[in-house]
């Protein structure tokens, strides 16, 4: 089972350090992550992934995952016409998956305020101790939702087919 975590900072730059320092706890292997990703709100209420130096799980799927999850939460039309009538149903999968409405308001109110950010991250297993004691530091509000395999299989199979 995977989880998609969301640790949400006042500033993009706080949020910056701690993604600096969750790459860190991946390499020493204290947290296995899929994918991680940081967006953060501009003064003019829109939202930029802002990701940082080496990206964490950048194939297709994981790009088309961002993206759905990202225009779902935030309303960025990040697809363009060509996918079309695909996104809803791509957007409709990610909500069936866990990510339901009372998830989405949560992480949109993380990033009520301008220049607020968070650090999106899809886990496979992480040790938990080890892994707070290193973000306490950060401050940060925390989020997450749970990804059984079932429905992670289902999530892949259908960012497939979009």
């Amino acid at each position: 089972m995977s989880t998609l975590l969301v640790l949400g900072y006042p500033s993009e730059a706080e949020a910056t350090s701690a993604y600096q320092k969750i790459l860190d706890l991946d390499k020493n292997l204290i947290v296995s992550l899929q994918s991680i990703a940081v967006v953060a709100r501009r003064a003019d209420g829109k939202y930029d992934v802002v990701t940082p130096g080496s990206k964490v799980g950048t194939s297709a799927v994981w790009g088309l995952f961002w993206g759905a999850l990202f225009g779902l939460l935030f309303f960025v039309p990040v697809f363009g016409a060509a996918l079309g009538a695909g996104i809803g149903a791509l957007t409709g999968a990610i909500v069936k998956r866990g990510v339901d409405k009372d998830f989405q308001e949560r992480v949109r109110n993380l990033l009520s305020s301008d220049d607020s950010a968070a650090v999106f991250m899809v886990v496979d297993e992480m040790t938990t101790d080890k892994f707070v004691d290193a973000i306490k530091p950060f401050g940060g509000e925390v989020l997450q939702t749970s990804l059984s395999v079932k429905d992670e299989e289902e999530l892949k199979h259908a960012l497939f087919k979009g």
